[in-house]
């Protein structure tokens, strides 16, 4: 019996998961056959649009993203190639790569700090409704050291660095 090879990319930065994909330059590729990993390669992603990542991310025959963070034009890009995103996972990298083999990359162990866990989905959404004419609330959250800043209008958390360890920070997940 034939099984289907699933190609699967995992935004990293050392031996992480990078914390924000929108500024991400590598992937460690995994291929998986049923229950076991039949390749790993590491690849570079240099561009900077979205379009140019996804497109990047389809020529190497990706159908799923495991990444932190991702602005909403990347996430919507990405999936608009047929990639599958699954967002604001935080963690150690090989045990991402273990968690997503087995299932159970949904735990909320997995979820990046200030993040809302399961439906994550949804709490982004929530928050691109609020920047669109309700009220500004919430909070920069640094995804490395779980360190918070109050959000400002019109300055993107991912264009702020974290004052204690330089990570790019992303929005805290509203509820």
């Amino acid at each position: 019996m034939d099984h289907a090879i699933i190609k699967t990319a995992f935004a990293c930065w050392d031996s992480r998961i990078a914390p924000v994909f929108d500024v991400a330059r590598q992937v460690k590729v995994v291929e998986f056959d049923a229950a076991q990993i039949v390749s790993e390669t590491a690849e570079v992603i240099t561009a900077d649009l979205p379009v140019q990542k996804a497109l990047r991310l389809a020529g190497l025959g990706i159908g799923v993203l495991v990444c932190g963070a991702i602005s909403s034009p990347l996430h919507e890009t990405v999936t608009a190639y047929g990639i599958k995103v699954i967002p604001f996972i935080a963690g150690d990298l090989d045990e991402i790569i273990q968690a997503f083999l087995e299932g159970k990359l949904e735990r909320d162990e997995f979820a990046m700090p200030g993040c809302c866990g399961r439906g994550r989905r949804q709490g982004q959404d929530r928050m691109r409704r609020g920047r669109m004419g309700g009220p500004d609330v919430g909070a920069c959250v640094c995804p490395n050291c779980g360190c918070r800043e109050p959000h400002e209008r019109a300055f993107p958390c991912v264009e702020k660095l974290c004052p204690k360890c330089g990570t790019p920070m992303a929005r805290e997940c509203l509820i």
